[in-house]
């Protein structure tokens, strides 16, 4: 985002990633230098190991665009909303699943690493996962890297413990990764993860921009277009984590404070250049001239029309002078040829068509005087030309319509409500219908005189379920009436929808109610304990001097730990929950986003890794699914259980104890509910 004028932020113009490709020599070719890969749901870095710096970074999605059919991948990517709705991911949030899309994206990456060798991939290669990763989804990916790649060697570590080890020279911490679709804790004390007491929270950088961006297309509907997921993803940079969050939100209320703290982000907009406005004189000789010609055509018709009844009054007379002149058999032929069957029709039809000419000849000399004395209709005045004493009589006039109007509503949302009232049985309008319909039940039959006054008439009308009850036509006539007068001469100023002011999105309690997710995930819906709980429930299962220990290294890597007053609010949630006087520390990675591909980097780089750290393939064919070779950034194999042989009379050989330590799956902190052990 860049602040511009009047602290109104606007987007920075997107800069397209050069998709290119890297150099491999021959020297790096016979190296055989390991390949490091931070294979994150959100983007993939790829180099190699010893430098620091990923020699590719791109997308971790592949799209196919609708027009072109397309496959669009990672870099390839060129215009990202264009195709968000076909966009597709190797991840089921952090876990890997399609594995088919996997295999496209490893492939892009390796052509652009420039990686040319046919047979095999001649290169270790150090994959990252998730904490917890199932021993399924790891032995499809070796089996992929294995046996499509042939890799020499492989090995996986967990993304935020190799970020520990490039900045930590402590052996003690709490480790809390941001990551893109969930959040992970891990304690390491004495060197060693306690991976059995880590904890995940699934919720990441994904449901806070998705969370941002629903909020905001909900407030500004006329711009939910505008308000993509990539602008939103800028817009979150704004966003702060607030150290009290209901007492800001409170102050939030105070309209000085909300003009005083909200931020202002220009959308992109292109203002509509309006031609300039034509000039009077011409809007009225265009309106002489519609209006000369609509009077030409009008006069042809009627000419036309006056023509035809002359001629037709013509032949009528001719008929009647032979009938004058005692021509009975030519008479009698022309009455059937008009139809008709006696001279009383035929004196009324000339009759008629006299009076058609008669008239077509006044609607001529009308016209006619009509063009002499012309003028040019009054335009409407607006309330901005008139003078002042005509602006407060054209306003009254205005209020006195507003009020009218107002009035007839009212009347009829009573009379809908009454109807309702009527149809329910506890309600008062209907227990007073039924108490009088069964006071007039208890009259003497014999002397039934009701109706005669017209007081009965009253009782009459309070009893009937329509009377008085219906909108009448003529009120709903003057409603409309109202309503197109209103329309016609509306005062209220419209806003500008073809300005800078329309295209401004006004950021208020969005800033600390989007972080707050991380703290208060029941936010969003989420029922699980939010970051603070989570830490406090590991801080119970351990003593005290270890708490003391994990809480004066708090550390935080991943893309959302650089949220600005995340340490600050971290920090007073530490200070609520230690005793008294105690101690803690908040830090952070160097460089949330490349620190872990650094670790990778940096320890793939070191020969005893390389020995004890990576798997060979030999290893892959020989033990079970999902096995690898375990280290300090690296999850902890546990053999999948076999599936248990077909029942028999013959009893089952037991399986072979292992020396290899069990971890239980990773569990989840769910708020309200007891917590595992």
């Amino acid at each position: 985002m860049i602040l511009g004028d009047n602290n109104i932020y606007s987007f920075s113009q997107p800069t397209a990633v050069v998709d290119y490709y890297c150099k491999y020599d021959q020297q790096l070719r016979e190296s055989g230098l390991p390949l490091v890969v931070d294979y994150g749901s959100s983007e993939c870095r790829m180099g190699w190991a010893g430098q620091n710096k990923p020699a590719l970074t791109f997308r971790n999605a592949l799209a196919k665009s609708r027009k072109e059919n397309e496959l669009q991948i990672g870099n390839g990517i060129v215009n990202i909303e264009a195709v968000r709705q076909t966009m597709r991911s190797p991840f089921d949030r952090n876990v890997i699943t399609h594995f088919e899309a996997f295999e496209t994206l490893v492939d892009y990456g390796l052509s652009r690493l420039g990686l040319d060798s046919e047979a095999a991939i001649n290169h270790p290669l150090l994959f990252t996962e998730s904490l917890g990763n199932p021993n399924a989804i790891r032995h499809n990916m070796s089996q992929v890297l294995f046996e499509l790649y042939s890799v020499p060697s492989l090995a996986y570590g967990v993304d935020s413990l190799f970020s520990f080890q490039f900045n930590q020279q402590n052996n003690n911490a709490l480790v809390v990764s941001f990551g893109h679709q969930s959040i992970t804790i891990i304690p390491v004390l004495d060197g060693v993860p306690h991976r059995h007491n880590a904890r995940r929270i699934n919720l990441g950088g994904f449901h806070l921009h998705s969370y941002m961006q629903k909020i905001l297309q909900l407030r500004y509907q006329n711009h939910s277009t505008a308000l993509t997921f990539s602008r939103i993803e800028d817009m979150f940079s704004l966003a702060r984590v607030s150290s009290d969050f209901f007492s800001q939100l409170r102050q939030w209320k105070d309209p000085e404070f909300y003009e005083r703290n909200e931020v202002k982000v220009q959308l992109p907009f292109v203002p509509v250049v309006k031609p300039p406005p034509t000039d009077p004189e011409v809007l009225k000789a265009r309106r002489q001239e519609l209006g000369r010609r609509l009077m030409e055509i009008n006069a042809k018709k009627r000419e036309s029309k006056m023509l035809e009844n002359i001629s037709i009054l013509e032949q009528l007379n001719q008929v009647i002078q032979l009938h004058q002149q005692g021509s009975e058999g030519r008479f009698q032929k022309a009455m059937v040829r008009l139809n008709l069957s006696n001279p009383e029709e035929l004196v009324t039809l000339i009759a008629k068509t006299q009076a058609a000419v008669d008239k077509a000849k006044e609607a001529q000399n009308r016209e006619s005087q009509r063009e002499e004395t012309a003028t040019e209709p009054e335009v409407k005045r607006k309330p901005e030309d008139m003078c002042e004493t005509e602006r407060v009589e054209f306003d009254s006039w205005i209020s006195d319509i507003k009020t009218k109007l107002q009035e007839i509503r009212e009347k009829k949302a009573a009379r809908a409500q009454r109807r309702k009232q009527l149809a329910k049985r506890r309600t008062a309008a209907s227990q007073e219908r039924m108490r009088i319909i069964s006071q007039l039940a208890r009259n003497n039959k014999e002397d039934d005189n009701f109706g005669m006054d017209d007081s009965d008439w009253d009782v009459y009308k309070k009893i009937s379920r329509d009377a008085e009850d219906s909108d009448s036509e003529e009120e709903t006539l003057r409603a409309q009436e109202y309503e197109s007068v209103l329309k016609e001469h509306s005062t209220e100023e419209e806003f500008n929808r073809n300005s800078l002011d329309w295209h401004q999105v006004h950021l208020s309690t969005e800033l600390i109610m989007v972080p707050e997710i991380l703290f208060q995930p029941s936010i969003i819906g989420i029922e699980q304990a939010g970051l603070a709980e989570t830490i406090q429930f590991i801080f119970t299962k351990y003593s005290a001097d270890d708490v003391k220990r994990l809480s004066n290294n708090v550390f935080l890597t991943g893309g959302l730990s650089d949220i600005p007053g995340l340490k600050t609010r971290l920090e007073n949630e530490l200070q609520e929950m230690l005793p008294y006087k105690s101690t803690f520390k908040v830090t952070s990675a160097s460089d949330p986003l490349l620190d872990s591909w650094r670790g990778a980097s940096q320890w793939a780089d070191n020969e005893e890794n390389q020995r004890s750290g990576f798997m060979s393939r030999a290893e892959y064919e020989e033990y079970g699914e999902g096995f690898l070779k375990t280290h300090f950034s690296s999850n902890i194999y546990t053999p999948t259980p076999a599936t248990p042989p077909p029942p028999s009379d013959t009893p089952a050989t037991p399986p072979p104890p292992t020396d290899t330590p069990s971890t239980p799956p990773l569990p989840t902190v769910v708020a309200g509910a007891e917590l595992p052990t």
